[in-house]
């Protein structure tokens, strides 16, 4: 493949949701007044383990397809609320969290010399869910 590539892509987190903290009335228990933010950061690494176990079963030629598709797709940004379909991937559609893992881990994997080009926010997610997987 000849060229590099200049633009990535910009993934879009969905904004953190208003937390209703309970009052000392409320019978909320601790697990239901947990910020949003911190489930999106657990699922984002989970999706990125189930990638990364996935592509330890791929070929190189096959993880740089995924990479390049899933880069492409993503260049106006992706909406981890909706769902996709790569057939690079799968037949089935990809949640936007899926997509953006499978992007990310396999950019990584078949480009990572070009790191800091990937302008996608899940770095420390890939660093953990690679540490899941030692």
């Amino acid at each position: 493949m000849a060229g590099k590539i200049e633009n990535v892509t910009i993934v879009q987190s969905p904004t953190p949701a208003i937390i209703d903290i309970p009052s000392a009335d409320d019978k909320e228990t601790p697990a239901q007044s947990l910020s949003e933010e911190a489930f999106h950061d657990e699922r984002m690494v989970a999706e990125m383990e189930s990638v990364l176990q996935k592509m330890a079963m791929m070929d190189e030629s096959h993880i740089r397809l995924i990479a390049l598709t899933t880069t492409m797709m993503g260049q106006e940004g992706l909406d981890l609320n909706k769902s996709y379909q790569v057939p690079a991937v799968r037949d089935t559609d990809l949640t936007g969290y899926e997509l953006a893992a499978w992007c990310y881990c396999s950019f990584m994997h078949a480009f990572p010399q070009m790191k800091d080009k990937l302008q996608m926010p899940y770095e420390t997610h890939y660093e953990k869910a690679k540490a899941k997987m030692k």
